[in-house]
């Protein structure tokens, strides 16, 4: 089964979506944002094609339904939908410059007058870095507004970080190279045994060891760095009273682990590593090693926190692994060369390279199907659907889907006033 692609003519430096935008930011420093969900109905010509493709690139959540995947033990249903999935496979969509102007929303410099080396957006505001620090301002904006995006970002931080990552909670992770791996937290019970190290911003130093990238594992974050040991920074939940006998749940730091430890490797030569929800991945020469993370492991019966999953192969061609990422839908590799994408049913997809940026949304609610690459003269937006008819429990590739990670269990008094369904696209929340 093949991903849905749509392809955009463009020179292009980053990309997000949000809510029905898709934003773009243009190498001379322009930030476009375009209504996507007319683009995509832009392309559906016949009736018959409009399930499929709202599954694909408007609504990528709606199959991982429970009731949904009792209907996919059915085979008349599932050879129904997969029809209509290969229907649309073949379909050409594609834009180009000119062809997409009809979707603009906004058009404006990016914020700052600096293209930025990392953007999030997350509840409702665009979190932006560059060499000058991070900045945050207001997005998804009405239309009546002068601007799609804040024109007057707020400076949150004058550190020069190098990558930014929101979290399902109200958090980002912030990785500063040489100056560690810090975070922001944006929720209204804050930790007490972290040092802030920002007076007007809960701005929290996790570790000082060096942070090239990072990402969340549930509540926790899993640091990689490109020259040192990378580690899993963990925390853990405490009850503490608060006014009036009120409990208030606090998400305190408890301990990093190291990847020589997680991988259980005795020597001290330097390897990449990178980490997502309940998967950790190690680059090696011609492939990666696949570890499986267990929080609810009972050490006192033998279980282990860490098992080894599975190991990848990639063909020489493609060169050494830089970096990766993971998604529902199966792992991201960035090789020299290539990207490629070893997908949770067994099938690889390889995009030849030079690639200037991708990105996966795991975290979205609408979006985490998608896989959007930024070529020398274009954007590709990737749909991979086969994920909705793979067994969750036992794939070995990919984030487990397990519909109990979307349930809100945490005390409202942990968002403080803010209406927690602002965050990453209205979500429901993970433990």
């Amino acid at each position: 089964m093949q991903p849905v692609k749509i392809s955009i003519k463009g020179d292009y430096y980053d990309c997000q979506i949000y809510r029905g935008r898709l934003y773009l930011w243009t190498f001379d420093g322009a930030l476009k944002v375009y209504k996507w969900n007319e683009l995509v109905q832009s392309f559906i010509k016949k009736e018959t094609d409009k399930i499929a493709m709202t599954f694909c690139f408007l609504d990528g959540n709606y199959l991982y339904k429970s009731s949904l995947i009792e209907l996919f033990k059915d085979p008349d249903f599932k050879r129904i939908l997969l029809k209509k999935f290969n229907k649309i496979e073949k379909l050409s969509l594609e834009l180009t410059e000119k062809e997409l102007e009809k979707f603009l929303f906004g058009e404006q410099d990016t914020p700052t007058g600096i293209i930025p080396t990392d953007t999030e957006i997350y509840s409702n505001k665009l979190y932006f870095i560059h060499e000058k620090g991070l900045y945050s301002g207001s997005a998804h904006r009405p239309k009546g507004d002068k601007f799609a995006v804040s024109s007057r970002p707020k400076k949150i931080w004058d550190c020069n970080l190098m990558s930014i990552k929101a979290n399902k909670y109200p958090q980002l992770a912030l990785s500063g190279g040489d100056e560690g791996l810090f975070e922001l937290n944006l929720a209204n019970s804050l930790p007490n045994n972290l040092k802030r190290v920002e007076k007007q911003n809960p701005i929290y130093q996790i570790s000082k060891n060096h942070s090239s990238f990072s990402n969340y594992s549930y509540l926790n974050i899993y640091n990689t760095s490109l020259v040192e040991k990378s580690f899993l920074a963990q925390f853990k939940w405490s009850i503490e009273k608060g006014k009036n006998d009120r409990e208030i749940p606090i998400r305190n730091f408890d301990s990093n682990i190291n990847d020589k430890d997680i991988f259980e490797i005795n020597n001290d030569k330097h390897f990449l590593s990178w980490g997502i929800e309940d998967k950790i991945y190690k680059a090696r020469n011609g492939g990666f090693d696949i570890i499986k993370l267990n929080y609810y492991a009972n050490l006192d019966k033998g279980e282990k926190k860490f098992t080894k999953l599975d190991s990848v192969n990639l063909h020489a061609w493609k060169g050494e692994v830089i970096s990766g990422g993971t998604a529902y839908f199966g792992n991201i590799v960035e090789c020299e060369n290539a990207l490629v994408v070893i997908q949770s049913n067994g099938e690889n997809l390889t995009i030849p390279g030079p690639i200037t940026r991708w990105r996966v949304y795991p975290r979205s609610m609408n979006y985490e199907n998608h896989l959007h690459v930024i070529l020398d003269d274009k954007i590709e937006i990737y749909s991979f659907n086969h994920d909705y008819f793979v067994n969750q429990f036992e794939k070995s590739i990919g984030i487990q889907f397990n519909q109990e990670k979307h349930r809100r269990i945490i005390k409202k008094s942990y968002f403080d006033d803010t209406d927690e369904s602002l965050f990453d696209d209205g979500e429901d929340l993970p433990f």
